[in-house]
């Protein structure tokens, strides 16, 4: 199975990367980013490892974002991605 990103997921990944940038610098920035993809492929090996959520939706913990999707035949569509802070939308 492979993963696709919702444009507001790019957008959201955008927004986390600027802000790592500029509150922990670039490697801290690279690592976290890293990890974040990391989880995506592993969502891709393992889709139904995030708990149900909403209206068909998963959500899956990495550090601290949620990282929201929803299940097809052949991908794992990742709706958006929110800081454990946020409201989830």
């Amino acid at each position: 199975m492979t993963f696709a990103l919702s444009n507001r997921a790019k957008a959201d990944i955008e927004n986390i990367a600027r802000y790592t940038l500029e509150n922990f610098g670039l490697s801290q920035t690279e690592d976290y980013l890293e990890g974040l993809y990391r989880s995506f492929e592993l969502l891709s090996d393992n889709p139904r490892l995030g708990r149900e959520w909403n209206a068909g939706r998963r959500r899956y913990i990495y550090r601290m974002h949620h990282v929201y999707y929803r299940l097809s035949d052949e991908r794992v569509f990742i709706t958006h991605i929110r800081h454990s802070s946020q409201n989830p939308i």
